[in-house]
């Protein structure tokens, strides 16, 4: 297969996005408890993911809510605690996998040229390439604009962007680590690779057939292009 143009999705592609959250929202809870809020840790963590998919990804206040549910009065203090301690353990999970400088250079050199594809709030999304150290790595950084960024960018956009490029969908393929993702490629008749690795492998793995590889790592991609 003949591919010189790459697109790659952002979250559970480039870094683990899962235990990003997972580990944040954890120590989060922890400091919360250690302040004051009156319950263990398990089912404090539940209720927090719970919000968490009723309230969106990006909504401000998931501590304040917490609280309310509870049956807690708000305390400034305790939601600063869990602010804080997500903060920090946000930082040093938001790593690129090991692979991922090396695939991408070895692209690079190879003369492919190298599209990042994401959605979220822009401003949000830059702060996260910027700290793993990508946006010089890729020929150009497209951000569909939106709040419910785990499910992916939209077929819409996609098709878009491919359309900006004027790329010959033939010559290209989306890398990505979400199913939602792989499926708008599937829709416009994109050649797709799914990355399945790290938390995230678990809730796609009954949906391998869906791309046309099946990655367990970006190393591979050299191999099959």
């Amino acid at each position: 297969m003949k591919v010189d143009h790459f697109f790659f999705g952002l979250q559970n592609t480039l870094y683990d996005t899962e235990l990003q959250l997972s580990m944040a929202r954890m120590n989060a809870i922890k400091a919360m408890i250690a302040e004051g809020l009156p319950l263990n840790e398990e089912s404090t963590y539940m209720m927090l993911e719970d919000i968490v998919k009723e309230y969106g990804v990006h909504y401000p206040r998931h501590f304040d809510v917490l609280s309310e549910r509870l049956g807690v009065k708000f305390t400034p203090k305790i939601v600063a605690a869990g602010v804080l301690a997500y903060r920090e353990a946000s930082n040093v999970y938001l790593k690129p996998y090991p692979d991922v400088f090396e695939t991408l250079i070895s692209l690079r050199d190879k003369g492919s040229k190298l599209y990042l594809i994401t959605s979220g709030p822009s401003v949000k999304q830059w702060q996260k390439i910027l700290a793993l150290q990508l946006s010089h790595l890729f020929h150009n950084v497209f951000i569909e604009e939106r709040t419910d960024v785990m499910s992916g960018f939209s077929k819409g956009f996609l098709g878009h962007i491919i359309e900006q490029i004027y790329v010959d969908k033939k010559n290209l393929l989306l890398v990505s680590g979400i199913a939602s993702e792989i499926n708008s490629a599937n829709e416009l008749g994109v050649n797709s690779a799914l990355v399945l690795r790290g938390a995230a492998k678990y809730k796609v793995e009954e949906k391998r057939t869906l791309a046309t590889h099946i990655l367990s790592s970006l190393s591979e991609l050299p191999k099959i292009v």
